[in-house]
């Protein structure tokens, strides 16, 4: 078969699967299918269901709206799922259907959406969460905000509304069982349904600390009791089948935001928790970083059937996979490879485990795990990947200043030719925390089919690494980790003699469009710049970004108030009239976490200092652009970016 070479346009046929959810018995999964309608400007997403036995998979869920989320009865027989656009303007309504198919029956529905919709053990009620004003709803369209905490990209300004916790029971309204002005964050049911577990901070100050504690309560609804003392951040939670232990993923704080999220585990009752992953020194729910692809929802610690052992999922350069761990002893299995697990299930005896995961060559799909052996169950982008010259990363290992050796990556363009040099793009990964692994990259599949080389790496702060890897960045942005670009860039230069070392371009997003920035500050290396959703500003980041606040004792490690010099000295906006690079700013005009206002400044400056520059601004969209944005600014973001490289590099 002819192979061509990738095409902006070939965005609108790859298939994204995600959510994998096997049955109780194993003998079923359901996942989510998400595909492009090109002629809505919109996504179609589906529930699929696949026979493991066999791997045949079939569409489960049909109609208008965008089905998401499925999650099996405790007996196997019905699915509940999200859907959102079943009834216009709706928001995701809780729906539940019959495993063999049918009708699905709406089940609740609220004015901002149901969230986080889980089973109770009995298989008759369901828990799940949603924003409700507090204490009531206003009458007018003004905004009174009084918590620091009141919007968030990708959902907007939720001033006056907090995250409450429901039941409901097919048939019947639902009952709402927390209220005040505080947020449910996480919750879990006993094995005898009689209580409930929940993650929230009763403090009026809640927003202003990482501490969040575990609550018990009646399912039935009453008065909350407080089983944990510990300082820490809590986030996915579960019971053990006895309902004698409850674990937990959180962490300390004591290395700020680069604290390795552990497992802990702790009597259900209440006492001192207890860190099992200790010895293991990698984040856990942490993946491999892509732009095609749908995240899955984390599932948390999920336990053995005899309680015994604990599976979670995290990443662990390159790829990211799934792990059991003994509860007593700590002693860690890993029990995928060679792949990018996003998302796991597993059947109630552990037998069958379903997963979707990738490659730097080929998105997510289905795998199974069971007595047969470890297999791909779908093949739902084979078809077009056939047809397309995709260019396969060579993986390298170079050496950083402090002489550790860092894993790297070079993609030849298509169509090489020896004895040829290229120029060059270096990509940079958001996070600072993002990996850089065996994930695939439209963005880096369009670079090379267009004549680019493309290389990365994962700079001191990145995740995958350990602990300390990514706590040395904590306070000092545009340091050790512009250092280790540098060094990174002139090693492959130096390697690879097709890099043309007088064409390279720099680009990067979120936390990679800051040190694109700040690059461009401190060299002329580059003669080309894309910055996608960045910042320059530390200073006024801290008020703008609906998380800036939270790096006064995190990421910044400093405050505007107190701490004017240090911010502003790690601000690319400071340094600007060194600027000689030619810079496009790419940007959300919707972006809550990174502003757009931290685009104009840097635009407005560079163009009173005569660089050559544009700013694209994308309305309606979120700071997740480049991975779920509507698919018509996608391809236009492709569009400017190439334009912008091919104008200065070639």
């Amino acid at each position: 078969m002819t192979h061509r070479k990738v095409k902006i346009e070939d965005l609108r046929s790859f298939v994204f699967v995600s959510d994998p959810q096997v049955s109780p018995d194993g003998g079923r999964a359901a996942f989510v299918h998400t595909a492009v309608d090109y002629d809505e400007d919109d996504y179609v997403k589906h529930i699929w269901m696949l026979d493991t036995a066999t791997d045949k998979h079939r569409q489960f869920t049909s109609g208008p709206g965008k089905d998401s989320n499925p999650r099996w009865s405790p007996d196997g027989s019905r699915l509940l799922f999200l859907s959102s656009g079943r009834e216009p303007e709706k928001k995701n309504q809780l729906y539940v259907i019959d495993a063999e198919g049918g009708e699905a029956q709406l089940v609740a529905d609220l004015e901002t959406g149901v969230m986080n919709p889980q089973w109770a053990p009995n298989g008759r009620d369901m828990l799940f969460t949603g924003r409700v004003w507090e204490p009531e709803k206003p009458e007018t369209d003004v905004v009174v905000v009084k918590r620091i905490w009141y919007k968030l990209n990708g959902v907007g300004m939720f001033a006056g509304k907090r995250v409450h916790l429901f039941t409901v029971r097919q048939g019947r309204k639902p009952k709402q069982l927390t209220k005040g002005e505080v947020d449910v964050e996480a919750a879990a049911w006993s094995p005898d349904g009689k209580q409930i577990a929940l993650v929230t901070n009763l403090e009026e100050d809640a927003d202003m600390t990482h501490v969040r504690h575990l609550y018990l309560m009646p399912s039935k609804g009453g008065e909350m009791k407080r089983i944990t003392e510990a300082s820490h951040t809590i986030g996915g939670l579960s019971w053990s089948p006895d309902g004698s232990e409850i674990a937990y993923i959180g962490n300390d704080f004591h290395a700020r935001g680069a604290t390795n999220d552990d497992v802990w585990v702790m009597d259900s009752e209440g006492g001192a928790p207890r860190n099992i992953t200790a010895g293991f020194d990698r984040s856990i729910g942490r993946g491999i970083g892509s732009d095609l692809r749908f995240s899955t929802p984390s599932p948390g610690p999920v336990w053995s059937k005899d309680g015994e052992s604990i599976y979670f999922l995290t990443g662990e350069v390159p790829t990211a996979n799934v792990y059991r761990v003994s509860k007593e002893t700590g002693e860690g299995t890993r029990l995928t490879s060679e792949r990018s697990v996003d998302g796991f299930s597993l059947s109630s005896d552990a037998s069958v485990l379903v997963y979707n995961a990738m490659k730097t060559t080929h998105p997510c799909e289905i795998w199974v795990r069971d007595a047969k052996g470890e297999r791909r169950a779908t093949k739902f982008n084979d078809r077009l990947l056939k047809r397309l010259s995709i260019a396969e990363p060579e993986h390298y290992t170079w050496v950083n200043e402090e002489g550790m050796e860092i894993d790297g990556w070079v993609m030849k363009p298509v169509g090489y030719t020896e004895g040829e040099k290229y120029p060059t793009i270096l990509e940079i990964h958001g996070g600072p925390l993002g990996i850089y692994g065996d994930g695939i990259y439209m963005e880096f599949q369009l670079l090379t089919s267009t004549g680019y080389c493309v290389i990365y790496t994962n700079p001191r702060g990145s995740g995958g690494y350990g602990e300390e890897y990514g706590a040395t960045l904590n306070g000092r942005h545009g340091t050790v980790d512009y250092r280790d670009m540098m060094d990174f860039t002139r090693d492959a230069v130096q390697r690879y003699g097709f890099i043309d070392g007088e064409r390279l371009g720099v680009t990067g997003g979120s936390y990679g469009g800051y040190l694109t920035n700040w690059i461009n500050t401190q060299t002329e290396m580059f003669k080309a710049a894309v910055t996608c959703r960045s910042t320059c500003n530390r200073y006024s980041h801290h008020g703008y970004s609906d998380l800036g606040y939270k790096h006064g004792e995190s990421g910044n490690v400093g405050y505007p108030w107190r701490d004017e010099e240090k911010l502003l000295s790690q601000s690319p906006l400071r340094h600007a009239e060194k600027v000689k690079t030619p810079t496009l700013f790419i940007h959300s005009e919707n972006d809550l976490r990174c502003t757009i206002q931290q685009a104009e400044e840097f635009f407005v400056a560079l163009k009173e200092l005569g660089v050559d520059t544009e700013l694209v601004r994308f309305p309606g969209e979120s700071h997740e652009l480049s991975r779920s944005g509507k698919p018509r600014h996608r391809e236009e973001r492709f569009r400017h970016m190439l334009r912008w490289f091919d104008k200065y590099l070639k």
